[in-house]
């Protein structure tokens, strides 16, 4: 398997990838509020945040020595429909042309439905069509699947820290100015804020002395 910060190098080309793989991003994906433990700096959460937001880089194609083997299983296990068509080295040239630039793990994926639903060899049409079944499940996508858990749970973990905060008054109008506005409407609900006539949130708790 691909180490994580490589993978995370070729989400984020500029980020180094030290900054995510110190957080242990599977663990941190693992602990669930318990994560408090590994708490995210401000910096590390726009990190994670941006990771979890990156598109994922395009798969590497499928190496011709795979490709040929997973072929050459299909013509040993499906009759070809026409004897005189294609074959051998012409067979397997046109297919790599056509399909040659999809992963490795989904032309497994096509070889092995092919055998299970197909009763004869498939046509490039076919095999394109078996391929929309697959999912990509590579590093790339378990890394950024694990930076989304990772940032939801800091996300989470401040809102209801500042719930909490709220709710011993111990927050003061400026900071309360620069909540989100999402933040501020559920703390009113919570009884922790009023909202004025103007539109501005204020505690409804005490200050403490």
């Amino acid at each position: 398997m691909e180490h994580i910060g490589t993978t995370v190098g070729r989400l984020l080309p500029g980020m180094p990838g030290a900054l995510v793989t110190e957080l242990s991003l599977s663990s941190i994906a693992s602990l669930g509020s318990t994560a408090l433990a590994n708490r995210l700096d401000d910096g590390m959460l726009a990190a994670v945040q941006a990771l979890a937001a990156a598109p994922l880089p395009a798969p590497e194609p499928c190496d011709a020595q795979h490709f040929n083997q997973c072929l050459r299983v299909l013509l040993a296990n499906l009759p070809k429909r026409n004897s005189d068509d294609i074959s051998g080295k012409l067979l397997i040239s046109t297919y790599q042309k056509k399909l040659g630039n999809l992963p490795k793990d989904q032309i497994s994926f096509i070889a092995d439905r092919a055998i299970t639903e197909c009763e004869w060899f498939p046509s490039i049409a076919e095999c394109l069509r078996l391929a929309e079944g697959w999912e990509r499940n590579d590093d790339a996508v378990r890394v950024r699947r694990e930076a989304t858990v990772a940032a939801r749970w800091e996300r989470q973990a401040r809102f209801e820290e500042m719930m909490a905060r709220l709710a011993a008054g111990d927050v003061d109008q400026s900071e309360i100015d620069g909540l989100p506005v999402s933040w501020l409407e559920v703390a009113e609900t919570r009884g922790h804020l009023r909202r004025e006539d103007g539109g501005r949130y204020t505690s409804r708790i005490p200050a403490k002395a």
